[in-house]
């Protein structure tokens, strides 16, 4: 008899485990009351363009950059970002974003929105550029301020995305500071440490002619 009752409790226990499984699974159609899947999962893999010009307008309209990002990503990997559409709504996003953050002088949120933007699809150049941009006017702002660390790093996150010049003429103007310094208090050494790190940087003349005669001063010691 116990074994029978043990048996009974269960088979409801199974039941009901069942059912709560079967009921996650499902949800309601709010429009015609009929039971739809709904794994939380969408599925990007099929779908269409319209559906997916669909969802970038609507996440753009909010700013929402995440998901704009994943959205853009599954029309770069589908080769379809150099159709009009798609490359009109990616510029139209990175205008809206520059216009509203990086014109009005807010670095931090430029450097914010194109960051997600460009991590979520590292091949878009406009996102990238804004990127650079943003850690440029940063860095500027840093080394304005004599925080050559905080301006060393911004100049070496726009060099590890790629090489630009707003990173190399930021790089090089920090060294240059450094390499000052060490003159100053005569320590030759690592003066010259530094002129030997800085010296490889692809940079404009008038950068290259200050370096020189740096090079020029560390030997007159």
């Amino acid at each position: 008899m116990q074994k029978l009752f043990l048996m009974v409790i269960a088979v409801v226990l199974l039941f009901g485990a069942g059912f709560f499984f079967l009921q996650q699974q499902e949800v309601t159609d709010p429009e015609n009351g009929n039971q739809i899947e709904d794994n939380g999962v969408e599925d990007l893999e099929n779908i269409t363009k319209e559906d997916l010009l669909l969802r970038l307008k609507e996440a753009a309209d909010i700013d929402d950059y995440a998901s704009f990002g994943k959205y853009l990503k599954v029309a770069y990997d589908k080769g379809w970002d150099k159709e009009d559409d798609f490359n009109n709504m990616e510029r139209s996003v990175s205008v809206k974003a520059d216009e509203a953050y990086f014109i009005p002088g807010d670095y931090e949120k430029t450097l914010e929105v194109f960051t997600i933007l460009y991590n979520a699809v590292p091949q878009s150049h406009r996102f990238m550029y804004l990127r650079v941009l943003a850690l440029e006017k940063l860095g500027r702002l840093a080394l304005a301020g004599n925080d050559l660390q905080e301006a060393e790093e911004r100049a070496l996150t726009i060099l590890k995305m790629t090489f630009r010049p707003e990173g190399a003429h930021l790089l090089a103007d920090v060294y240059m500071e450094k390499i000052e310094a060490s003159i100053a208090s005569g320590n030759k050494t690592e003066a010259q440490e530094l002129l030997d790190y800085i010296w490889a940087f692809e940079v404009n003349e008038e950068r290259r002619t200050q370096l020189v005669d740096l090079k020029a001063l560390i030997l007159l010691f």
